[in-house]
């Protein structure tokens, strides 16, 4: 029995499998896909502000410079300038840094969305297999594998899961797609069971999470890979089982795909 006001597909399956047999599922998983689209266009006007952002020089600082050194005179009365512009000049130096001023500025922002679009486009990802795998068996009459094969990792259920119903089906782990469900489950997982990182008298006593710690420009082309990946997983076993019963995932708008995806 499904929930009130739940999302329900009733399908007809094709003449290759039983002529006349219609079947129906439940489709709450499109709750998770609404939820992940709708991260799109804040996504992409955060991703156009990072790009768009231009640091400030360290010419920039010449009113901080000398509003500084008249604070730094009345704390210190007997001192020299130039002792207290050696101070000031390096403070402007570091805060000119056009790297840090990115990082200061869109951090946290981004890392919300790096966050956010990683925990939607793996339970989406997760959703879609289930669904894929459940369909396919029951419709080969093999359903009662599905709770086997279901309790696997989710990359190994993308990777052999349809060969239970469908054996040409492939996902190379060399192809763009499978690495980009790779890192992310590998990020999602590092969140999700989260663990400091310790050093205790200088020397580390526990490893943490291996969380990527890269430029921010590189997290966004992250989540833009993240965002299209359940789509594009579904695409692909579209294309590798032709006459597939499952509908799921035809419209991923406003999502852009990542067309690197599809060279598989």
């Amino acid at each position: 029995m499904t929930a009130l006001g739940s999302p329900k597909i009733t399908q007809l399956l094709p003449m290759e499998h039983q002529a006349g047999l219609s079947f129906s599922h439940s489709a709450d998983y499109t709750y998770i896909d609404y939820a992940l689209r709708a991260r799109w266009e804040p996504f992409v006007a955060l991703e156009q502000e990072v790009t768009n952002f231009v640091p400030r020089t360290t010419g920039d600082f010449a009113d901080h410079r000398v509003a500084e050194l008249a604070r730094l005179k009345r704390l210190n009365p007997d001192s020299p300038d130039e002792p207290l512009l050696e101070i000031i000049d390096g403070q402007i130096r570091a805060n000119a840094d056009p790297a840090l001023q990115t990082y200061f500025r869109f951090n946290d922002r981004v890392m919300s969305e790096y966050v956010t679009v990683a925990f939607l486009a793996h339970a989406l990802a997760e959703a879609s297999i289930n669904t894929i795998l459940a369909i396919g068996l029951a419709t080969s009459d093999a359903v009662d594998l599905f709770a086997l094969i279901e309790r696997a990792d989710i990359k190994e259920k993308w990777v052999a899961g349809p060969k239970a119903f469908h054996p040409p089906y492939s996902l190379a782990k060399g192809a763009t797609l499978y690495q980009t469900l790779q890192h992310l489950t590998r990020q999602r997982n590092s969140f999700v069971h989260y663990k400091i990182e310790l050093e205790m008298n200088g020397k580390k006593t526990l490893e943490g999470s291996r969380l990527d710690r890269v430029p921010l420009q590189t997290q966004l082309q992250w989540i833009r890979r993240f965002f299209s990946l359940p789509y594009d997983l579904v695409s692909h076993v579209r294309s590798q089982i032709p006459g597939y019963p499952g509908l799921m995932l035809y419209d991923p708008t406003p999502v852009e795909r990542f067309a690197a995806h599809s060279a598989t």
